[in-house]
């Protein structure tokens, strides 16, 4: 038997066989496409013809439907400027230190609930008001000021205080969607309410309610302790850098009068000079973290700082979306739009169940 007898040859069946399978899977393939084509291509003009009959029953209502939504505005403009009470709202801004804006939140969550349970009485002794000054007061709510710039800087000190494994398992985009309240720097406080003169008497009853809690009090007295000590540690230490730069001055001027030093005196002024960029550099440091420490100093001088505060007089609040006119205009058109194509969709229904 020969070799050419053992290695079998596919037949020419065979390979006719095998191109007309992958004829037929490239046909199934192009099917494929045409068939999602033309899907898309069928729900972009069943779209298309939706947005065209509505513009074609809003041109043949249009005169109904302007009508309807002029009376309802009209009526809410009467109510708006004749009836509705004029309110007025303005906010504050602060930095909670020492893990107090639990407390903010903690404290604002319950004076909202006593202006929805309408405990007037127990507002007014809260916030240190009159009666009638709690009453004007329809809402109040914390939240925290958040731009690009404040969440980049809180991702950059949440992640120093991690390991390197699991700095890999947080990205950015992730710790600033689910950023917790507290890690963020400013707050905001807004206050609504219908007595225009009221804001001013609202922040230092709100700042204390935080800072008269013993806890806190304690964290700041021994955050002060430990500032001043590293304070006077960095002192000393600059004290001893200067006194190491000017014995470095005293030893290089005395070799600099030496006589017949030759090459030795570039040499050990050569050295000295780098001795002394050494110390500059050091004292350098030390100076920045010195700075840190009166930067520190000055920001936790409280346990609460006011950026800024309530304006004297509230601004009044005339927001479109909470002018009773403009929301009437729409309301009138979308109500009369929606009973038209309900009346349209039961003559649909009564001619379908006639056939």
């Amino acid at each position: 038997m020969s070799k050419n007898d053992l290695d079998p040859k596919p037949s020419h069946q065979q390979i006719k066989e095998d191109e007309i399978d992958v004829n037929q899977l490239f046909v199934l393939i192009g099917n494929g496409f045409s068939n999602v084509f033309n899907f898309v291509g069928n729900l972009f003009k069943s779209l298309f013809r939706w947005i065209l009959l509505q513009i074609l029953f809003i041109r043949n209502n249009f005169r109904k439907l302007m009508l309807s939504a002029i009376i309802v505005g009209v009526l809410g403009g009467i109510y708006q400027y004749g009836f509705k009470e004029i309110k007025y709202e303005s906010s504050m801004t602060v930095e909670p230190n020492f893990g107090s804006s639990f407390q903010l939140y903690k404290n604002i969550d319950y004076f909202l609930s006593l202006i929805e349970q309408k405990n007037h009485e127990q507002l007014a002794e809260s916030l240190n008001i009159s009666l009638d000054e709690a009453k004007s007061i329809s809402w109040i709510e914390a939240e925290p000021y958040s731009n690009d710039n404040q969440s980049l800087i809180s991702y950059k000190y949440f992640m120093e205080d991690l390991d390197s494994l699991t700095n890999n398992l947080i990205d950015y985009k992730t710790y600033a969607k689910k950023q917790p309240v507290e890690s963020y720097k400013y707050h905001v406080v807004n206050v609504v309410s219908k007595d225009n003169y009221i804001f001013e008497k609202l922040e230092e009853p709100i700042i204390n309610s935080i800072t008269k809690n013993t806890y806190y009090d304690k964290v700041k007295s021994t955050s002060y302790l430990n500032l001043i000590s590293r304070k006077n540690a960095l002192l000393a230490s600059m004290a001893e850098i200067d006194s190491l730069r000017l014995l470095y001055k005293k030893v290089l001027l005395a070799e600099s009068t030496k006589e017949n030093s030759g090459t030795n005196i570039f040499l050990s002024s050569t050295e000295n000079d780098d001795k002394q960029l050494l110390v500059f550099d050091k004292y350098m440091l030390i100076n920045q973290q010195l700075i840190e420490v009166n930067k520190k100093l000055m920001e936790e001088d409280k346990v609460i700082n006011v950026i800024s505060s309530f304006n004297s007089i509230g601004m009044k609040i005339n927001d479109w979306y909470r002018n009773f006119a403009i929301l009437g205009f729409i309301a009138g058109f979308l109500f009369l739009y929606l009973l038209l194509i309900f009346k349209e969709l039961n003559h649909f229904l009564i001619q379908y169940e006639k056939s």
